[in-house]
């Protein structure tokens, strides 16, 4: 008993400072792997949203480079050029000037491009700022290689060296290229010319990826071959890395992505993401040293507080302890005395003491208890955001291995099949006009209502992801597709009926294909995104499947550059009724032919942009006309219904004909050219028919007959020639069986061959094939109307 009363504070401080030991060790053992897991996680987000800034950063000077490409392929010059179709020699040269000063000027707006030029396959010819040249002497011809088999309509060759020796300085660079055909929408067989852009690979880098590149370790560019395109040492450029390891891996694998690997001889991480504009892939290469430097520097803080804390709760063990148990210690010597005097007096008092110092430590385990059951509370409340955030990462592609979510979904309460699924994207219909409040509510009631009905076919969850949007997660445990999927319209179908009888609003639900594995979830959600985009096509309240509009045949694109082509003459006319049939007819083969919506969208926006250069040649005042409608463009990305797109963009050609109707009428008319298109309509047959017979005819000079000839027709008088000639032979054609070589004949042509030269350039069809399309188009109207 002497020996606990000398030794019971040391004994009880030595118990706690272990306890506090192990206490104060684990937490920060445990903060330690929390925060450096997290901070990982954050670590790969950064990087690879830093990787992300930087191929935007790319691609937006490649988009604003191809935008003034597909600008300066609306030039009236350019189908000059290409056709190679000019009057006399000194029009040829006047046009060749006034094309080189647009490419000049396209040229020194952007400080990227080094060099530009067109190139006519008809002609044979180059064209660049500063020199027309015939092909064979021209100083380019590298760039055709990787063109003329090409089946789109544009094309991102990798680096290439040229010397352009027609440069004021000529001098050898490393180039991006981007080759743009012409007509713009047009196949190999249909080209008539290129538009070559060659853009400084040095400035693309230093633009886009210098700035960043500390940060990211090593940044660079490959293409799908695993050819150096963008690089800090420029010797690596244009060299094939495809067999090392980390670019092997790299090449074979789609979208973005990150992963481990030993790049000479040091550990790093390698961050990845793949362009779907140019098929690029932008890599990093961040050494694993530099990743773990903040991870040091977390260990060794966590480290110095854990030992302050140490010290301090050692320091406070001891203060406290010799507070604490020194009524114990009065008791034990009063035991102790008691026990030798064999008294019992004090006895009492004693106890009365340990029984305040019992009901302290209640009070203290009460408080203990009532902050535990508030940190349950914020976790309760946390779940929604946690459960947002997991299905994102699923969503997204970041999540892909079922073993590694399971855990999670099982806590948050979440269940799936670990195979077979199928994602459904639901939003409300015309949600621009549901007041925000509002909008959260119906998204968070359908929701729930959306995992009722899901748990009654199967397993499987609903989320709000944002601004309205619900996307449902559906898994099956039967591997069955073609019944998963039956099934998984059937909810969506039961929760488009719910919306519409309790809420008295309409919702449109895009449903993905189903697939497998949950790797290949993000798959499904793209899908069921892209299908819900067809609302704009298909109308309000529907259900709409992939599998039912992955369907356009790119065939159909030409019908609609006929339609367009049709479009424009019309306006060139100024032929009001005919426009709004086009355009009628134009967004009704849009419906039957299941075009993507944003087809439909770069075909109204290049209508609009043609027909005002139309309305600037004439002379109407442009800044007036896009100053109404600066909102035009942004009504037409942000339209939800074609029906609104069609209403904006016929008001637009409405609003441009009546001020085309109002230019003319203020002109007035010309009698001399009235009497001239006259002759024209009667002698067009006439092979020898000319500007200057007509000049000599009607006693003018050629000139003067130019000037007002295009001042009143806003034609020069070789197209207008050529199209009225064109259009009589479409006429023949569809009339009758007469061969081509008569045909050609009675339209002015004496050579058949130049006839079908001639009427393939215009309409971009051989007159047998015309013919042939006409035949057809005939029979399916028949067949259609039999039915």
């Amino acid at each position: 008993m002497r020996f606990i009363n000398k030794n019971i504070r040391r004994a009880a401080g030595m118990i706690y400072a272990v306890i506090f030991l192990v206490i104060i060790s684990a937490t920060v053992l445990l903060s330690y792997m929390n925060t450096t897991k997290s901070l990982k996680q954050e670590l790969v987000y950064s990087n690879t949203a830093l990787l992300h800034q930087i191929m935007e950063k790319t691609e937006m000077i490649f988009h604003e480079v191809d935008k003034d490409a597909l600008g300066l392929l609306q030039e009236p010059e350019v189908r000059m050029f290409v056709d190679g179709n000019y009057a006399t020699d000194l029009e040829r040269m006047q046009r060749h000037s006034d094309l080189m000063k647009k490419l000049e000027n396209v040229m020194n707006s952007n400080t990227q491009v080094h060099s530009i030029y067109f190139y006519a396959y008809g002609q044979k010819l180059y064209l660049s700022p500063y020199t027309s040249s015939e092909e064979a002497a021209f100083f380019d011809k590298g760039w055709r290689e990787g063109f003329d088999s090409f089946d789109g309509y544009f094309k991102w060759l990798g680096v290439r060296s040229i010397e352009d020796r027609t440069a004021p300085f000529p001098v050898s660079k490393q180039v991006l290229t981007l080759v743009r055909s012409y007509p713009t929408l047009s196949s190999p067989s249909f080209r008539k010319g290129a538009l070559i852009i060659n853009m400084d690979e040095s400035m693309i880098y230093n633009s886009a990826l210098n700035e960043d590149v500390r940060r990211l370790g090593q940044a660079f560019v490959i293409d799908k071959d695993g050819v150096v395109i963008s690089h800090s040492d420029k010797s690596m450029l244009g060299k094939n890395i495809s067999s090392r390891k980390e670019i092997d891996r790299i090449l074979g694998s789609a979208g973005e992505g990150n992963f481990t690997e030993t790049v000479s001889g040091v550990p790093s991480l390698i961050f990845y993401a793949s362009s779907g504009y140019t098929g690029w892939k932008y890599v990093s290469v961040i050494p694993s040293l530099q990743l773990n430097r903040e991870l040091l520097t977390v260990r060794n803080w966590l480290f110095i507080i854990s030992l302050l804390m140490f010290v301090a709760a050692i320091a406070a063990v001891f203060t406290v302890n010799a507070i604490t148990y020194r009524p114990i210690e009065s008791f034990v010597r009063s035991i102790n005395k008691q026990l030798n005097s064999r008294k019992s007096t004090g006895t009492e008092r004693n106890n009365e003491k340990l029984d305040g110092n019992l009901e302290a430590a209640e009070g203290l385990f009460d408080s203990f208890l009532l902050e535990h059951d508030n940190i349950q509370q914020q976790v309760r409340q946390n779940i929604p955001a946690m459960k947002w955030r997991l299905v994102s990462d699923m969503l997204m592609g970041y999540r892909t291995q079922y073993k590694d979510v399971k855990s999670s979904l099982d806590w948050l309460g979440i269940r799936l099949h670990s195979a077979h699924y199928i994602v459904l994207s639901a939003e409300l219909d015309y949600k621009s006009r549901i007041p925000s409040k509002d909008l959260q509510l119906y998204s968070y009631a359908m929701c729930n209502v959306a995992e009722e009905l899901i748990h009654s076919e199967s397993h499987g969850m609903a989320v709000e992801m944002f601004d309205g949007r619900v996307v449902m997660i559906m898994s099956f445990e039967q591997n069955d597709p073609q019944s998963n999927m039956l099934r998984a319209l059937s909810v969506a179908d039961l929760i488009k009926t719910f919306v519409q009888e309790q809420f008295r609003k309409t919702v449109s639900i895009g449903v993905g294909r189903p697939y497998e594995k949950l790797e290949d979830l993000h798959h499904s959600f793209r899908e069921a995104n892209e299908a819900l985009q067809y609302r704009m096509l298909l109308g309000a309240n529907q259900v709409i499947s992939i599998e039912d509009v992955e369907d356009f045949d790119s065939q159909h694109f030409y019908r609609l550059f006929d339609l367009e082509e049709a479009v424009m003459d019309a306006m060139r006319s100024a032929d009001a009724g005919t426009v709004y049939k086009q355009l009628e007819l134009l967004f009704q083969r849009t419906l039957q032919e299941n075009i993507p919506p944003k087809m439909l969208k770069q075909i109204c926006l290049q209508l609009v942009h043609r027909a005002l250069k139309i309305g600037s040649d004439i002379g109407i005042d442009v800044d007036l006309l896009t100053g109404e409608d600066t909102r035009l463009y942004e009504k037409v990305e942000l339209a939800e219904d074609a029906v609104e797109i069609k209403r904006d963009i016929t008001g637009f050609f409405k609003d441009l004909l009546e001020r085309i109707a109002e230019k003319r009428n203020a002109r007035g008319s010309n009698e001399t050219v009235a009497h001239i298109l006259e002759y024209i309509s009667k002698h067009y047959m006439q092979s020898d028919l000319s500007m200057n017979r007509i000049a000599d005819t009607f006693q003018l000079s050629v000139p003067y007959l130019s000037k007002i000839f295009k001042e009143y027709t806003e034609s020069n008088f070789t197209d207008y020639l050529i199209q009225l000639r064109v259009n009589k032979a479409k006429q023949l054609l569809e009339e009758g069986n007469a061969k081509v070589i008569h045909i050609a004949e009675k339209v002015g042509y004496s050579n058949s061959h130049s006839f079908i030269r001639i009427f393939k350039k215009v309409t971009g069809l051989t007159p047998g094939e015309y013919r042939e399309q006409m035949i057809l188009e005939r029979s399916k109207t028949n067949v259609h109307e039999d039915k």
